[in-house]
């Protein structure tokens, strides 16, 4: 039997719909499908309580708001040094962070991870894919950036 060369169309569907995307129009969204939990950063969410009010908790907080009001949160900080949750670029990242992102194969798709704001300190980093944020590592005392 003879392909009918149906199997590109899904990846020209997804190429479509990645440059018709609007992320500040989209739900923010996430997962830990990609989490590197063996990162050390996990190591300061010692307890499952911890995790639950630390991260999950917020991170349902957040799935309540459009992908701009994220961008656009600026509480806590002070006046005229950006704000709070950001995307920055991937070769900035930690050399040991960077060499896993790279090792990944992340660099090649994603030329910015993102910085989430938890707290004063805590932060998640990760890629964002559409408007899913994928969550990589736990950063407790906003050392990455």
């Amino acid at each position: 039997m003879q392909k009918t060369g149906r199997t590109k169309i899904p990846n020209q569907r997804k190429k479509l719909l990645r440059e018709s995307f609007s992320l500040n129009d989209s739900i923010f969204k996430w997962t830990f499908e990609n989490c590197l939990w063996e990162h050390k950063g996990w190591e300061d969410c010692k307890s499952l309580r911890m995790f639950s009010e630390n991260i999950l908790s917020k991170l349902q907080n957040f799935e309540t708001q459009k992908w701009q009001e994220i961008l656009d949160s600026s509480g806590g900080k002070s006046e005229g040094h950006g704000n709070n949750n950001h995307f920055i670029i991937a070769d900035k990242l930690p050399r040991d962070e960077k060499i896993i992102f790279i090792k990944l194969g992340y660099m090649e798709k994603f030329e910015k991870v993102f910085s989430l704001r938890l707290s004063a300190k805590e932060r998640l980093i990760g890629f964002v894919d559409l408007n899913v944020f994928n969550i990589l590592w736990y950063d407790a005392k906003h050392k990455f950036f």
